[in-house]
């Protein structure tokens, strides 16, 4: 007998679902698309769940709806209105367009379709149930104009898949995160979105994109951001990026693309982004984005993956160029930034890259061992719950380096290299016993200190310090549906968050060894930090012991004292691993003698 087989047509459809259908976000996704194409106006999305899982998504719009043949023709495999040949394939404008969203989702649910055509004489809809692809009943119903679609008991024949599933809070916040882009892409629709019968989150059709910011993170995110737009031929750019100075982020968590319309992913066009920021970006932050790209739909391949998020560009390199420019120009037309004489930007016209000036490099420090008066009587902000205080530099500075100085350090009888002075208001200078020159990396430096005293805290009843007053945080959807899962490993941290009114959140409890980690800046950091990718908890926990570890810590481009340095090398050596920050950069660097000799040909 041939080994060789013809597979059967329902494990064809099980097949054919798991490209599509990964999660109830994926089923989320493609019935709200088909919503957008259906020009829609209103669409309310409705997610039920109990402790087992979601266990009904309902999608509801006024769109222009189907008579009774089509609602029962759109449930085959390839059936579609929106290409009918492959030509057409070379400059699609709808969201979907593949044919395969409704059956591979009836194949894996129980599924009920009602549906009525807009302007239709008959006072009939067309009502489709239909569980695990097999036709259950097609009658008259009676209906409002528009689709109506109730996904039920999704997975409910896949168990395979259906034991990959995260827990409520994980696959609610990648269902509000999936509205979230499309209701960003499609501003001129009003989306709503209820959980168990309560409204999370409306925007209103206003087809304003700050109107719609405000509604997803809040009014007072939407005023850290700055307009960006401009056009090259065919290419058009149009949204909001956030203001140099305003709050980043470590992760590329907040880039919204679309494409034509579509949400994209694009790490080249990422990129662009942060290259037209230049210098004003710290290393390793990211800004918001919000950016809708419009191009020719024949320079656009959209048939690239199942899901539709991936697309090729055919002039990939001369969007990304545009994009760099259009980001440059729109900061310093607000006077972000003033460029350096004789610096000009790059003209979209002949597409040339760009660089933005760098600053003068900083002299070596000599041995000091006071700080200029005029710095330290400088003032500057520090965050202290609802009442904002005022420190100079360099008594913040030593309020951070003491914070370290006793907490779980063992003891050491290692050389404490001697401090020879600072270059740069970053790297200290020193020398060991044998005469070698140590050069070390303050921040990363203090960020192994600090890394080291919250994993040894972590866990244990001391992790955490309640603070006498509260502090008030507003979260975004996303981060409330994922907060659950995370109560745990932040207790851990030492973190206690509990929720005050809608979409604000009192912070508790910090870690024990920095009261400054109970900021709004540093709680979203880790937030994002801890729904970066997958992981254990204990790989989870990691990642938010490094962010706060981070964030706690002494920047570059802050000058110390001597003995703010010495203390900070003592600091150092006494830890397990003094020779790399937590990410594993170095913190030291050392040339000895010999090197020495060898880079001045004395050899």
């Amino acid at each position: 007998m041939s080994r060789v087989k013809i597979l059967d047509e329902e494990t064809i459809s099980h097949i054919a679902a798991g490209e599509v259908v990964e999660r109830a976000a994926s089923v989320v996704k493609e019935l709200v698309e088909n919503a957008v194409d259906a020009d829609a106006q209103i669409i309310r999305i409705g997610i039920s769940a109990d402790k087992t899982g979601i266990t009904r998504i309902s999608v509801t719009d006024d769109g222009v709806g189907m008579d009774f043949d089509d609602a029962l023709l759109a449930f085959r495999q390839h059936a579609t209105s929106k290409i009918s040949r492959p030509e057409d394939l070379d400059g699609i404008t709808t969201l979907g367009f593949r044919g395969e969203a409704l059956a591979s989702i009836a194949a894996i649910s129980k599924v009920t379709f009602t549906t009525k055509e807009r302007g239709s004489a008959s006072p009939e809809a067309a009502r489709v149930v239909i569980h695990g692809g097999e036709l259950i009943s097609h009658a008259a119903v009676g209906a409002p104009e528009g689709t109506s679609i109730i996904i039920e008991a999704l997975f409910y024949n896949t168990p395979a898949r259906r034991k990959f599933q995260k827990s409520v809070p994980t696959e609610l916040s990648h269902v509000y995160d999936m509205v979230e882009r499309i209701a960003l892409s499609n501003r001129h629709i009003s989306f709503v979105l209820l959980y168990n019968g309560k409204e999370r989150f409306q925007t209103f059709g206003t087809g304003s994109y700050p109107d719609v910011i405000a509604a997803v993170f809040g009014s007072s995110f939407s005023k850290e951001l700055t307009p960006v737009s401009g056009s090259f031929g065919p290419v058009k750019i149009d949204g909001w990026i956030t203001r140099p100075g305003s709050e980043m982020k470590t992760t590329q968590t907040r880039f919204y693309l679309a494409i034509n319309g579509r949400q994209v992913t694009s790490r080249q066009l990422q990129w662009a982004i942060r290259e037209g920021y230049g210098t004003l970006l710290p290393k390793g932050m990211f800004p918001a984005a919000f950016l809708d790209i419009t191009l020719d739909p024949r320079d656009v391949d959209v048939n690239v993956h199942p899901t539709k998020r991936e697309v090729r560009l055919s002039r990939e390199r001369e969007v990304m160029r545009f994009i760099q420019d259009a980001v440059y120009s729109s900061l310093h037309e607000e006077r972000v930034f003033s460029p350096a004489p004789g610096h000009k930007p790059s003209v979209c016209s002949r597409l040339t890259s760009f660089s933005l000036p760098s600053p003068a490099p900083a002299p070596v420090r000599e041995i000091v061992t006071t700080l200029p008066a005029e710095i330290v009587g400088e003032p500057m902000p520090v965050y202290a719950g609802k009442r904002e205080t005022r420190q100079s530099p360099l008594k913040q500075t030593e309020k951070q380096l003491r914070r370290t100085e006793t907490h779980d350090l063992p003891e050491t009888d290692l050389f404490v290299p001697e401090v020879l002075g600072q270059i740069g208001d970053t790297y200290i200078l020193a020398k060991n016993e044998s005469g070698d020159l140590i050069v070390v990396d303050q921040h990363a430096a203090h960020e192994r200190i600090m890394y080291d005293q919250l994993l040894a805290r972590a866990s244990s009843a001391e992790s955490g310090q309640e603070l006498i007053v509260p502090l008030p945080i507003t979260l975004s959807k996303k981060e409330i549906a994922a907060l659950p899962d995370l109560q745990d490993v932040l207790a851990s941290a030492g973190y206690l968050l509990e929720p005050f009114g809608k979409d604000v959140w009192m912070v508790r409890s910090v870690p024990v060894v920095s009261s400054t980690l109970g900021d709004p800046e540093t709680i979203h950091a880790i937030l994002d930090a801890a729904l970066d990718g997958v992981g254990s908890t204990d790989e989870v926990l990691d990642r938010v012991l490094k962010t706060a570890a981070c964030r706690a810590v002494v920047k570059g481009n802050t000058p110390l004292t001597v003995e703010q340095m010495q203390r900070l090398l003592r600091q150092l050596m006494a830890t397990q691993s003094p020779y790399t920050c937590p990410h594993g950069r170095p913190t030291t660097i050392v040339l000895s003698k010999s090197r020495l000799a060898g880079m001045f040909l004395r050899t």
